[in-house]
Order: structure tokens, then sequence, then C-alpha cells
């Protein structure tokens, strides 16, 4: 009996950095380590020359991003239905939001969030209608949506656009998790620090960390702790906010306090998760929150801001910010710092709601979704 078949569209690996790099890369790697499966997965292009081509990333040109932008839609528009037809695919899968407009088969998009209609001002005006109104067209004949909470879900439900198109809920996996024997001592820093992981942006509210930090360290008890930043710019200029940390850094003097380490390798970012207090995660808008799981696979407790699918993704394992101020998030540090048995329960806790996120249960819902979306 013929398998269905799903066609994985990763080319979006070619430039992906954060949550939809991971949510590709756990998915390839969870087909590849399976002998049996329900379905036939084709995965194109190839999934490791796309993981580790680094022409597209980092730092680049403008032309590169141009370039790479052409390349993109020349092949959601012409060469991924041509790709559907030639593997007679049943469904066309795309982890990295945008279908193809035609295709043979269902096409389901994978949205990860709504910051494209949340925050418009952050993104290039044309490019962004272009893009809404391909997606918007993609979607309309034999479209569905994956989203990764309930929150995006209802974000997402709330948008004209999309009220009639099918919307299910898959969590995705976390993709770093401690080495088993690991030996991190030798690097462990000669300092105590709270912890943050993730681009530079605007919406990661890292301006009142630092705020909340500088009264913290105010205080005599506390002044031999440090924050540590782990992470790059922001991926555009409007949406970068290195600049004005640094100023904020040197207006308050903390320049001897607040550590930024740019990108790290993994073994690196293992280190510093594995000896920091606490994760502290004040984000304004995150469509789910990937560095919570990463800290609870590590043990360490956490602090978030209360936004929907932070709490969503938490679930009562992390201690949540009852306003989003300066004043609350240094009451919470302190908290951690002074009560050993709540940073012991929270641990606790987050090592188990991690369970709910791994790479076998993201792999399986997804399945089982397909299945759903196949059989109508």
């Amino acid at each position: 009996m013929r398998k269905p078949k799903i066609l994985i569209d990763v080319y979006y690996l070619y430039v992906a950095q954060t949550g939809i790099k991971t949510y590709i890369a756990s998915l390839c790697e969870e087909i590849k380590s399976r002998k049996e499966s329900e379905f036939e997965y084709i995965i194109s292009p190839d999934y490791h020359e796309a993981k580790n081509r680094q022409f597209f990333r980092g730092n680049t040109a403008r032309w590169k991003n141009i370039y790479f932008q052409l390349l993109y839609f020349l092949r959601k528009l012409f060469i991924l239905p041509i790709l559907s037809y030639y593997h007679k695919a049943d469904l066309v899968f795309s982890p990295d939001i945008l279908s193809p407009l035609w295709s043979r088969g269902k096409k389901v998009s994978v949205i990860h969030d709504t910051f494209f209609w949340d925050s418009p001002e952050h993104y290039q005006a044309l490019w962004l209608k272009l893009y809404l109104f391909l997606l918007k067209e993609s979607l309309k004949h034999k479209g569905e949506i994956i989203t990764i909470t309930q929150f995006s879900k209802d974000r997402l439900g709330a948008i004209e656009a999309f009220r009639q198109v099918p919307k299910r809920v898959v969590y995705p996996a976390t993709g770093l998790f401690p080495k088993t024997g690991q030996n991190t001592s030798d690097q462990k820093p000669a300092f105590r620090y709270f912890l943050h992981v993730g681009v530079m942006e605007k919406r990661k509210n890292l301006g009142m960390l630092i705020e909340a930090f500088g009264a913290l360290i105010g205080e005599e008890k506390y002044k031999d702790i440090k924050l540590v930043l782990v992470g790059s710019r922001g991926p555009r200029k409007s949406l970068d906010d290195f600049d004005h940390l640094k100023n904020l850094i040197k207006m308050l003097q903390l320049e001897d306090d607040v550590i930024f380490t740019g990108y790290v390798n993994e073994t690196t970012l293992s280190s510093y998760f594995t000896h920091a207090i606490a994760y502290v995660f004040p984000s304004l808008n995150e469509g789910f929150g990937l560095p919570v799981l990463e800290a609870f696979s590590f043990g360490l407790p956490v602090i978030i801001s209360k936004q929907g699918a932070l709490m969503e993704v938490a679930d009562g394992s992390a201690l949540v910010l009852e306003e989003n101020t300066k004043e609350a998030l240094k009451s919470a540090m302190a908290h951690l710092l002074e009560d050993q048995k709540l940073r012991d329960e929270l641990s606790k806790k987050g090592r188990i709601r991690l369970n709910e996120f791994s790479t076998e249960k993201f792999f399986l819902s997804l399945e089982d979704t397909f299945k759903h979306i196949l059989n109508g």
C-alpha cells in the first residue's frame, strides 16, 4: 500500500538562526532517526547542506539579503509547486510560514507567531505587503495552519484573512539539552549571574531587565551579581536594540556588571546555562518562548513576563511577573536569590514540564495532525 507523501520545504534553513531553525532541525533529525513511519517524507533541499552553509548567515551585505529573498519567492512561486508534482506529494509542509500558491495535494503553513501583524512598522512596507498577500492567497485553496501555542492560534483567529482557515496547535520540541557526562566545571565563571539568551530585539524588553538589574546590584548584598546577555544584534535595524542597550548600560554605569557575549557555540552556551542563578525572560511579545524550555532542561529557575505564550509554555513552572515593571522584576530577582527552596521547587517543576516538549512527542503530534488533515 502506498504511503502518503509529505514534501517538507527546508529552504529557509539557509538563513534561519532562531526558533524556526530549531523547529526544522528537530523535525528533520527525528525523520532521519526513524526506521518506520506511516508517511514517506521528502526533505527539500538537502537538509545538511541548508543547515551548514553559511553564505546567507550572519551580518550579511544588503545585496545578499535581496538575493536570498528573490530566490525564496522564486522557490515558493514556481520550484516548490513543480517539486510537489514531481514527487507526487499528498501534502506540502512549510515550517517557514509561506506555502506555495499552487501545488499538488494539501498545503500546511507553520505560523509561529503574529509579529507581522502586531508590529508591521518593524518590516519593510512593500516587502511585508507582498509577503502577507502571498501568504493569504496560498492558504485560500487546500491550505491549513499549524501553530505552536493556543495563544498564537487565538491571535491568528482574530486576523480576518485566516478566520476561515483551519488552525491546529502542535507544540514544538526544544533543541538544547545538557550533554550526558559533560564536564563544564572548568568553564564556570568566577561570579554569580542571571542569564538571558536571544537576539537583541526591542520586543525582548532587555532595557527593563538592565534597569531592574541595576537597581538590584545597587544594594550592597547583591553587588557581586552579574547579568549575562548571550546573543547577536537584531536581524534588522528596525528591530535591533543593541545600541540602545549599550548606551543604557553606560548611562547607568554598569559596564563592568553586564556582559555581552555575542553569539557563542553550543558548548559555551551550555556552560552559561549550567552555571546561572536563573534565567530571566521579560519579553513583551513571543509566539512560543523556546529559551524557557532550554532553561528548564538545565534545571534553571525561570522568571517570565505576564505574556500569553510564555505563561502557556511554562504552565505554572516559572515565576511570573504580576506587572511588567523594573520594580517587579527587581523584586522577583531578589526573591530567587534569597529563597533556595523556591529555586529548587521551580527547577523541579521545570524539568517535569519539559517532558511535554520532547522531540518524540512533537513528531508524533505532528504526524497525527497530518493524518487528520489528509483524511479531511
